[in-house]
This record gives structure tokens, sequence and C-alpha cells, in this order.
């Protein structure tokens, strides 16, 4: 028996106040996610003939995060995010993604998934600030736990892409650096802000600056590129600057 209410005429339970979503919310959901953003990040191919790990790894140190800090864009977890999630639309399971902060080991951190819609789920958690995050400034840590995973995935072509301003409080920066030159597997480093020096990441890093004059999405474009890099018949649009 339903009770008249004085504020509402009584009405049985909807499937979306009972907590399944029905399948219309589901679609617009899909629909919702694809392509709301000003720039496009290219065809992302077929999956990886063989199978590969993507480390993406964060600094959200004050001097990334802090007012006027070096995220010049203030969207580089929106942006990682939208790049996973167009790549992860046709992932396959042998093609994996995780997510560790300088913080680690924290709340954010996402250990290795499949690059899938499903794995996507997981890794949105790991792609947004920590809220145990105590803004460390020290990389060896993290990327102490990024070589042990790339360790425990002996067969899969590992990337490791820093998300920094690379101003390190390390107690030996140059040592770490040494020891970030030597990863086993490709390294990807993202500079944000204009605060770093020319040649003092290893020569064989890839660099990828991003500056206040960068256009929207290209953080995006930036793991884009890493994530399609053993991918067949991958395209990333180019980024072009700002008029």
């Amino acid at each position: 028996m339903i009770l008249p209410s004085r504020l509402l005429p009584g009405a049985l339970l909807s499937c979306q106040l009972a907590g399944a979503a029905p399948a219309s919310l589901i679609e617009q959901e899909r629909a919702a996610e694809p392509d709301a953003v000003p720039y496009e990040l290219g065809d992302p191919g077929n999956p990886s003939p063989t199978p590969t790990l993507l480390i993406a790894l964060f600094d959200d140190s004050g001097s990334v995060t802090g007012r006027g800090g070096n995220d010049p864009l203030s969207g580089r977890y929106a942006e990682a995010e939208h790049a996973f999630r167009v790549v992860a639309r046709r992932g396959s399971r042998r093609e994996r993604g995780a997510v560790l902060h300088f913080d680690s080991p924290c709340r954010g951190d996402v250990p290795p998934v499949s690059l899938t819609r499903r794995g996507m789920r997981r890794l949105r958690a790991g792609l947004r600030e920590p809220r145990d995050s105590a803004g460390t400034s020290v990389l060896e840590p993290s990327l102490q736990r990024a070589v042990a995973l790339a360790r425990r995935y002996p067969q899969h072509a590992t990337t490791l892409i820093i998300l920094s301003d690379f101003l390190l409080l390390d107690a030996e920066p140059g040592q770490v650096l040494s020891e970030l030159a030597a990863f086993p597997g490709a390294v990807h480093a993202v500079v944000l802000g204009s605060h770093l020096p020319d040649g003092v990441l290893p020569g064989n890093i890839t660099v990828t600056p991003i500056s206040w004059d960068s256009p929207p999405g290209a953080v995006a474009q930036a793991v884009f590129a890493s994530l399609t890099a053993f991918r067949d018949g991958s395209s990333p649009t180019a980024s072009s600057a700002n008029p």
C-alpha cells in the first residue's frame, strides 16, 4: 500500500531510483563519452599484435597544482583520461594501462588493467589528483614502483610516460634521472611549464613540452601518441600552436 505524501503524490520507485540504470541512460553515457572536447586525437588504429603496457606517472606537487603552477592548460588529468578512453574503445586484453603518482603508494595508484571499456572504469579512478596526495616533488620512490611493474610484465613492450615539471627535490636528482634513462622500456616526459632548461633530461627520453601557449589537447595528444605507439594503423593528429 502506498501512503499519500504531503509533498508529492505517491508513486512506485523507478529503476533509476532503485539503483539500476536503464538502458537509455547507459547509451546516453556512452554517447557523451566520445568527443565533447575542442580538439581531435586522430585514429587509434587497431590493437597492438604484441602485449603492451603504458604506465602514466603524475606529479601532484605544489609547483604543478598550486595557483600559477606549471600545469599550463589546467587539465592534465582530464586530457589524459580522454586519450585513454579513445584507445580503450578499440582496446584489447593484450594492451594494459597503469597509473602511478609521485606520492606512490597512494589511493590513486591503479595496477595494470586491460585497455578496454571495463578496464577504463578502474583507470578513471587514478586519473585525478589523489585525495591522500602529499604533494611530493620526489620522483625516485614512484620510479622504483614503475620499474617493478615493468619487470612484472617482461613480455610486454612498456612505456613510462611522466607528466611533471621535473623540478625535482630528490636528494640526488642526477642519479634519479640516470635511473630514469635506464628504465626497462621507452620513456616519454611530458614537461609541464617552461622552466626546465634544455639538456636536463637524458637524450634517450622523448620530451613533449607543454607551455602556456600550447593549444587545448596538447597533453591528450602526447598521451595518445604513447598509447598508440605500438598499434597498427594509428595516425595521431599533430598538435598545432594557438594563432
